[in-house]
């Protein structure tokens, strides 16, 4: 049983929903208006005045709470501090207008506090989000329906993440929902084992582009031009500097004076890109079919790192939307895959190679294949007694990859790596960052040695000194570590 004392505007509500679950109630009040609308419905009514009630007098074996609801605080509290007293093990649950009035209450005898004022300011803003998201939707659509001529071409951030590829996959559903036809493109490699086995069992059609002759032959085919999980043109994406595109759809810190594009949507709040696109989907009613909603659900557990890291209630309730959708079966598919051998390679070389100042740790793992094995070998060094941030870097090609990792709160990687190599040379969040970093002229370099030791030591420098730690004077030459600075176009 509840028994709830006094009736204020909220009390024939709140009994209605109580008696529909089963729930036994006893309304006291002493307002017999109140109480005889309150008898018509079957709810157990006692006229009396609370203040000289004699409490004793109530059936208190079978109360599971008090529920404390006059419209004077003062009579909250004195009765609060009365059944305190005399049923120190019951449950006492009051309404409050403010915090002082809450924190008085607890002091005297309830245990927990709702405050209207609170609940309805919350409600507002929930409903204010549900207006900003009906504008985006209705913007968004607006935008991709101008593109049912030659459609809607998507691109990827560059090598792609899980987050990414189901991200792009949903927009293009969404597109489908108005007859819009769309391809999905990308830049550089799908490496990591997981996201190659992602994108097979999903059958996914993912277009590589290699070279800045495939972008211009896709971006003439096309009417609109979506971003995904990237919000500047050449920054981490092969789109050419000078492309403004229609869509941007993203997640992660950036410059937003630098961003520009018709419809343009950045949530660093929220974990994952997945998690904008589901609330898109479910918004429009758009149902993800097994396949979508299990590559959707794992880019969000993946961007969130199992929901550990840059998690809002957003990716949660994103999340328990779309589990009941989820393929089990192909997710442990997808998360069960063995590591392959040249992963194994760039993470013992990191184990090498490290270098530890402080609770920092830097480590080169030389030329690399697969980038995607770079985020994998931070993961681990992260896991050492006494690290709280890791940088490992490798050469591919003509390019510095960066994978940078940290539990460190006083720490945004984003804006560490940013300030160390450039705002066009990296991003990602305050945990978790990469980077991309040309060599230029140093990577027509034939000796390894010499290419070796001037990426290892211009990154460390440039890492440690953004981090504010001091090193030795470099042995670098002043002018070798001019050129390589241009090179990098800090």
């Amino acid at each position: 049983m509840y028994t709830i004392l006094g009736c204020d505007d909220i009390v024939n509500v709140l009994v209605q929903n109580l008696s529909k679950s089963g729930e036994e109630i006893l309304v006291i009040d002493n307002d017999e208006p109140t109480l005889t609308g309150l008898k018509k419905s079957h709810i157990n009514t006692l006229k009396a005045n609370i203040n000289s009630l004699d409490l004793t007098s109530l059936p208190i074996k079978d109360t599971l709470a008090f529920i404390l609801l006059q419209r004077n605080f003062e009579d909250n509290l004195n009765v609060a501090k009365r059944i305190k007293k005399t049923f120190p093990n019951k449950f006492i649950l009051s309404k409050a207008t403010n915090e002082k009035e809450a924190s008085e209450l607890l002091k005297n005898g309830a245990d927990r506090i709702v405050q209207t004022v609170e609940i309805i300011t919350n409600t507002i803003l929930n409903e204010i989000e549900t207006v900003k998201l009906k504008s985006s939707v209705f913007n968004l659509v607006n935008v991709i329906k101008a593109a049912t001529s030659r459609g809607l071409a998507i691109f990827l951030q560059d090598n792609p993440d899980p987050d990414a590829i189901a991200s792009g996959l949903a927009l293009k559903r969404i597109a489908e929902k108005y007859g819009v036809k769309s391809k999905i493109y990308y830049g550089g490699n799908i490496g990591h084992q997981q996201n190659k086995i992602l994108v097979k069992l999903l059958e996914a059609d993912l277009i590589q582009l290699k070279n800045k002759n495939d972008v211009l032959e896709a971006l003439n085919k096309t009417d609109k031009i979506a971003l995904i999980e990237a919000s500047i043109s050449s920054k981490n994406n092969i789109l050419p500097p000078n492309i403004v595109p229609n869509i941007i759809i993203d997640h992660h810190q950036t410059d937003f004076n630098l961003v520009k594009g018709e419809f343009i949507e950045i949530l660093p709040k929220i974990g994952a890109t997945s998690t904008i696109m589901t609330m898109y989907l479910r918004y429009l009613d758009i149902i993800p079919d097994s396949l979508l909603a299990t590559a959707l659900r794992y880019g969000i557990r993946i961007d969130t790192s199992g929901f550990t890291r840059n998690t809002s209630t957003e990716d949660i309730d994103a999340a328990a939307y779309l589990s009941p959708l989820v393929d089990v079966r192909l997710l442990n598919q997808i998360e069960t895959f063995h590591i392959n051998s040249e992963t194994i390679d760039i993470i013992g070389r990191a184990i090498r190679n490290r270098e530890v100042r402080d609770s920092c740790l830097i480590s080169f793992v030389e030329l690399i294949t697969e980038r995607d094995a770079l985020p994998q070998a931070a993961e681990l060094m992260l896991q050492m007694e006494g690290i709280t941030t890791v940088l490992i870097f490798g050469i591919n090609k003509d390019k510095v990859q960066l994978s940078a990792r940290s539990v460190d709160s006083r720490i945004n990687l984003a804006s560490l790596l940013q300030k160390a190599f450039g705002f066009m040379n990296a991003g990602g969040h305050a945990t978790m960052a990469a980077g991309s970093i040309d060599l230029g002229n140093f990577g027509n370099i034939n000796d390894k040695k010499t290419l070796f030791k001037i990426t290892v030591d211009t990154v460390r420098k440039k890492f440690f000194h953004a981090l504010g730690i001091t090193l030795e004077k470099e042995e670098i030459p002043d002018e070798l570590e001019l050129l390589v600075n241009n090179s990098i176009r800090d």
